[in-house]
């Protein structure tokens, strides 16, 4: 027969050995929880730092375009410079000759033929030719030409030639050495390859 002491004794036992699954089944719970949570904190660490890092490079990206966006710009500007004084250079030179040319023989010729080319296409009585006054002494001549024409001094003429108006026409024919310059910068801006992209 199994005495009290002995039933105490496989009690006390029973009791350790459940109290020790339970412990062993708490540890084990508690490391799996450890584990769990150090594993969703280290994602949740890793996809910070994954966020951080791709607006980092947001950022540098974003800085390296607008850098370049600079650089462009400036390279650009120069470009335009340095063309706007080739273009300088090569219409003052232009300039130049044409001074030279309305100071030679050649310019009253010239004058002439445009004025008989303008005549039959003038023939108004307000008709005015305007000149530079450098010009003046051709007055006579021109008027003979365009026998109806005022002959005026315009100052905004300074290389030569003649702009012929009649409001009762609405005719205007500038055939000024200034207009044909301005012309010719334009023709020489877009065929010159000289184009800033």
């Amino acid at each position: 027969m199994v005495t009290n002491e002995e039933k105490l004794s496989k009690f006390n036992q029973a009791i350790h050995h459940y109290a020790e699954e339970q412990r062993l089944k708490i540890e084990e719970e508690l490391k799996k929880f450890k584990e769990k949570e150090l594993s969703e904190a280290e994602d949740e660490v890793l996809l910070e730092a994954y966020h951080m890092i791709q607006k980092e490079m947001a950022q540098m990206r974003s800085n390296i375009t607008k850098e370049m966006a600079h650089r462009e710009m400036d390279a650009r500007r120069k470009l335009l410079e340095q063309r706007k004084m080739i273009m300088n250079r090569v219409f003052m030179a232009a300039a130049e000759k044409l001074q030279a040319f309305a100071a030679s023989p050649e310019y009253h010729d010239w004058v002439v033929r445009h004025c008989r080319e303008l005549s039959g296409l003038f023939t108004a009585p307000d008709t005015v030719a305007f000149i530079r006054e450098e010009d003046m002494k051709m007055a006579e001549e021109i008027r003979k030409i365009l026998p109806n024409c005022q002959i005026e001094k315009d100052p905004e003429i300074r290389l030569g030639g003649l702009r012929v108006q009649s409001l009762e026409l609405g005719l205007v024919a500038d055939e000024t050495l200034d207009a044909l310059l301005i012309d010719q910068q334009e023709w020489f801006e877009e065929h010159s390859g000289l184009q800033v992209q």
